[in-house]
């Protein structure tokens, strides 16, 4: 957790505080976020120097607006870095059009509705298999045991990894997402992030040459018999797409699903309705991402000088999209702090906006759908404990690493 800062000069010339940090309900940085959409809505951040975007309306446009908001991040890291244009390969979340979207439409059907359709039975299954695991408990850490290994294991099953590997795959997730803001800056945490990637590439790159030279029903081994513009992909690119996948996949549908459960127990009116008409599940998942985003912000570089609001951002600045304060945008949202499973016209930004918008979303849905569903079903009593929460310190996550609660069968 980051101390909160006090006020400094900004290079736009505004004194600008910078957010609180909290692990609460986060009604402090609600406080801020709304303060500084009044006030100012796009500024330049007086610790980490990027231009902050808060209001709905500005995310979108900026997110929509690929040419002059550039995902390519690694363009502005200094070249002693090693980063060049073949870091972008495969890395769908650092990569812009054209490229981007040959490589998207390709992975895309294997996330289509069709497909998640047909996942659904093997996603039950998973489910029922960690329920087992623990029921009879008298409490069970609805992140660890639930939300945290589910997603793994389905999204190994659709890359074609093997199962007996799941708690492999969830170490080196953990080992990736580990890193707490303020412990490294720069070169140093760009190194330690990729050392920590390398074991994972290299279990990947194996499972990858293994698919090429005998291919099954799986996604790699479509992958590696895949063409764009009459190319295969290489191996550089599918590992790393398989790297994106697992990682990417993991730790926003298991932040989604443990902040959903976490806000229907401080809800009881919303638990109550959801278990009486599971037809309303699939609205409190979107509800639920739109009021706890399990990616508060993304990132983008300007290409060109640029003007966003009424605010000029020079070339090759970093820009924050903040998903999280334009999920509670006063101006989008009616009462945006009222966590609300009825709301009508949940057009949120949790899972993105424009290209990027997030591949996974419909395997995501359908997870948290299938999740809750049986979590509910089994334990008619759920509720919190006085156990500690513990979440993710990770600067680009929001989300619960640890939720214990008492369960019962009734």
């Amino acid at each position: 957790m980051r101390p909160e800062q006090a006020p400094a000069e900004t290079t736009a010339g505004n004194s600008t505080p910078a957010p609180p940090y909290s692990e609460d309900d986060g009604k402090a940085l609600q406080d801020w976020f709304r303060a500084m959409r009044d006030e100012h809505p796009v500024h330049q951040d007086p610790v980490t120097g990027a231009w902050m975007v808060l209001r709905y309306a500005d995310v979108v446009t900026a997110s929509l607006d690929h040419a002059t908001y550039s995902s390519e991040l690694w363009r502005a890291y200094p070249a002693e870095w090693g980063k060049g244009d073949a870091w972008g390969q495969g890395r769908l979340t650092e990569m812009d059009p054209p490229r981007h979207r040959l490589l998207r439409a390709l992975i895309g059907k294997a996330f289509n509705q069709r497909t998640v359709a047909g996942l659904a039975p093997e996603i039950e299954a998973t489910v029922e298999r960690l329920l087992d695991a623990v029921d009879g408990n008298p409490e069970i850490d609805v992140a660890r045991d639930l939300a945290d290994p589910l997603p793994v294991m389905v999204i190994a099953e659709l890359i074609g990894l093997p199962f007996e590997d799941r708690e492999l795959l969830r170490g080196w997730a953990d080992r990736l997402l580990s890193f707490e803001a303020g412990d490294l800056a720069g070169e140093e945490l760009v190194k330690a992030i990729d050392a920590a990637g390398a074991e994972l590439l290299a279990y990947l790159r194996e499972h990858y040459r293994l698919r090429r030279g005998a291919p099954k029903d799986d996604l790699f081994s479509r992958l590696a018999q895949a063409e764009v513009d009459g190319e295969r992909l290489t191996e550089e690119e599918v590992v790393n797409i398989g790297k994106l996948l697992l990682i990417g996949g993991h730790v926003t549908t298991a932040c989604s699903l443990a902040s959903l459960v976490f806000e229907l127990l401080r809800h009881p009116d919303a638990l109550t309705a959801v278990r009486q008409d599971a037809g309303l599940i699939p609205a409190a998942v979107e509800e639920s991402v739109r009021y706890r985003p399990a990616v508060p912000n993304s990132l983008r570089l300007t290409t060109r000088d640029t003007e966003l609001g009424t605010v000029a951002i020079p070339a090759g600045q970093f820009v924050s999209l903040s998903a999280l304060s334009a999920n509670h945008d006063e101006r989008q949202f009616e009462d945006p702090e009222r966590f609300d499973i009825h709301r009508q016209h949940n057009q949120h930004v949790g899972f993105g906006q424009g290209v990027h918008y997030c591949l996974g979303a419909p395997l995501a849905r359908t997870e948290i759908r299938i999740a809750l569903t049986a979590l509910l079903r089994r334990f008619p009593v759920l509720e919190r404990t006085d156990g500690p929460l513990q979440y993710y310190r990770n600067p680009s996550i929001a989300g619960l690493r640890s939720f214990p609660v008492a369960v019962a069968r009734g």
